[in-house]
């Protein structure tokens, strides 16, 4: 099951303001926190990992488990709602391709966002990915640490941080032919040297790969990633 730690799309949602007692300015007890439901696992295909996806913390793990997955959409979103999260009608949800499907909630008074993506395989089992973005514990995402430089052109621009590996990735008007251009000579003015494979750069403590494909918007997606490895 490939690894989406980069996959998750960031969902726009106004944060509601906090819940007050009407008799003297008092909060509310929180509700208790968002439980997923129980399932029946079949593996545990990636143990639990945080990545910070623009300067937001992100708890991931991947999950393999008997249920069908047109089973599952309707039970991920009955405990979204039955536990009090706000759930965006299904035009909003994103659109996965390979017959996935990905479902998100918010939690405004934990500024907490819930999102599974759930992959069906040939035996009626299905694979999921959960994911928990707190937004209560953001940082500023800063350009200032790149392991690579962006083209001007650059936009959308989405950084994620694991412990060994870093990811950017972006939209480009530029041709799939200029954004290998560009990168070839960025790379190898920072002592970057191509690898065996193609889109593959090399040098001592790390290795990158560039992947880059015509967007269903028209304009160019780049991932790049960064991963370091022992000298």
């Amino acid at each position: 099951m490939k690894s989406v730690a980069s996959a998750c799309a960031a969902l726009a949602l106004v944060l509601a303001l906090p819940a007050w007692a009407k008799d003297g300015g008092v909060p509310e007890p929180l509700p208790p926190r968002f439980e997923w439901p129980r399932l029946q696992v079949l593996a545990h295909v990636e143990a639990s990992d945080i990545v910070e996806a623009e300067g937001v913390p992100v708890a991931l793990r991947a999950v393999h488990v008997k249920e069908n997955a047109r089973v599952l959409v309707q039970r991920f979103a009955d405990a979204f709602r039955d536990q009090g999260l706000y759930v965006a009608p299904g035009k909003k949800q994103t659109q996965l391709a390979n017959n996935a499907a990905m479902l998100t909630a918010f939690d405004p008074l934990r500024a907490i966002t819930y999102t599974v993506i759930l992959q069906p395989q040939p035996d009626g089992t299905t694979s999921l990915y959960l994911g928990e973005a707190n937004h209560a514990l953001a940082k500023k995402a800063s350009a200032a640490g790149d392991f690579a430089p962006l083209p001007p052109e650059a936009r959308d621009v989405l950084r994620v941080n694991a412990e060994g590996s870093r990811t950017l990735s972006f939209q480009t008007a530029l041709t799939g032919p200029q954004v290998q251009a560009f990168y070839d000579d960025a790379l190898a003015k920072a002592g970057w040297k191509p690898g065996e494979e193609a889109g593959l750069y090399t040098r001592p403590g790390g290795e990158l790969r560039l992947t880059h494909e015509n967007s269903k918007t028209g304009q160019r997606a780049v991932v790049l990633l960064y991963q370091s490895r022992a000298r």
